[in-house]
């Protein structure tokens, strides 16, 4: 690990050498190498920084590289809304994929996830795809411009989820952080479109108090299976709400509970809350919510079963998926960045396509390991 590359991402966060150490030990800080930089990973909020805080630095340049603040879940939009908004609401589609934060640095682009770290395979794809683009915007906006985007598709290592504009992978921004601090969205909108890059979509500007607009919205992307809204001042004077449609709700169940022991308690207690508090908001009649409690208890209770008698057979619980490298240098930076991390991950066919190399992985869980022991032992591991 290069020594003065470490000074300058520690300068950047104003923070010592002697108390990196004690960071380091407390587990509030992670210094990390990605080709030629030093990078240095606020991994919990620490010093008024946000979860996510990057500071890095090249062998010429620095720069600090904000986190992405998180944003307050809305249960009962008709109290919510009126109380929180000054007059109007930008109604922004919330994408089903991972956040991605794209900046620049000694005139390359990367790509780092919410947590905080620089992703090989996402930078390579978001370079391949739209570089030269994105590279104009930010230089358009000066050194220190961060995009904030989501990205989606089947062809990632993270949240894998079809849609049909990007089917394998995809980046659309929702938020631009410059020195002078977020961009306004109505701003941020027309900015990006003038620059021909994908934006999440916008399904309208409405007023504070019309719940009835936002319902016919949520109801159009409950009907397409997308996953919900982000709520934002169309100025940015107050921080943006967030809302999930119903079956948004109970498809994370059930993807959550194939790897109970990791995933499932975490995704458990928010989503029947968001889903209880839906049905009083939306005053579901006695149909619907047993339709909905039926569909609830089988998100809950058909993929953990499964997963047991796949255990019981002697099968493995894992997640699989497909990535697309431009060559193995990619392939390995990629599978070595994922160890970094303590991420398991099994490579297994490899083929050839366009010029590119395809990839599928296999990401074994945990879980199997707490399935084998309960029914080897019949004994709780919980309580």
């Amino acid at each position: 690990m290069h020594t003065d590359t470490v000074k300058k991402a520690l300068e950047l966060l104003g923070v010592s050498a002697e108390e990196a150490e004690e960071l380091k030990k407390r587990r509030l800080i992670r210094i990390m190498e990605y080709r030629d930089l030093t990078y240095i990973v606020v991994t919990r909020d620490a010093r008024g920084l946000t979860q996510g805080t990057i500071a890095v630095a090249g062998r010429t340049e620095a720069r600090l590289v904000p986190g992405y603040p998180p944003i307050t879940r809305v249960l009962l939009p008709s109290i919510a809304l009126p109380k929180h908004f000054i007059d109007r609401v930008v109604v922004e589609e919330k994408m089903n994929g991972y956040n991605v934060r794209v900046f620049e640095l000694e005139g390359k682009l990367y790509a780092a996830t919410r947590g905080g770290y620089i992703c090989p395979y996402t930078t390579h794809r978001i370079r391949r795809m739209q570089g030269e683009k994105l590279r104009k915007l930010i230089e358009s906006l000066g050194p220190e411009t961060t995009l904030f985007g989501e990205v989606v598709g089947l062809e990632n290592p993270y949240t894998r989820y079809y849609y049909p504009e990007a089917p394998s992978f995809g980046y659309f921004i929702f938020d631009i952080h410059t020195e002078e601090g977020f961009m306004p969205p109505q701003k941020r909108i027309e900015f990006v479109e003038n620059h021909g890059i994908p934006h999440v979509p916008v399904h309208g500007i409405i007023d504070k108090n019309d719940a009835k607009s936002l319902r016919r919205i949520m109801e159009k992307l409950e009907k397409q299976g997308r996953e919900g809204v982000v709520l934002k001042d169309p100025q940015g004077r107050v921080p943006p709400l967030k809302y999930t449609t119903s079956r948004t709700n109970t498809s994370d169940l059930e993807l959550g509970m194939k790897f109970f022991f990791e995933e499932g308690r975490s995704f458990l207690f928010s989503r029947i809350l968001r889903q209880v508090f839906m049905a009083y908001e939306e005053d579901w009649n006695k149909q619907r919510l047993e339709e909905e409690a039926k569909r609830l208890g089988r998100a809950i209770l058909l993929p953990a079963v499964q997963a047991i008698r796949d255990v019981a057979e002697g099968k493995g619980l894992y997640e699989e998926y497909t990535l697309r490298f431009g060559d193995e240098k990619e392939m390995i930076e990629f599978e070595e960045h994922m160890a970094s991390l303590g991420v398991v991950v099994a490579r297994g066919e490899v083929r050839r396509q366009d010029n590119e190399i395809l990839v599928t992985y296999k990401k074994f869980k945990d879980t199997a390991t707490s399935i084998a022991s309960i029914l080897r032992t019949g004994l709780s591991p919980l309580d």
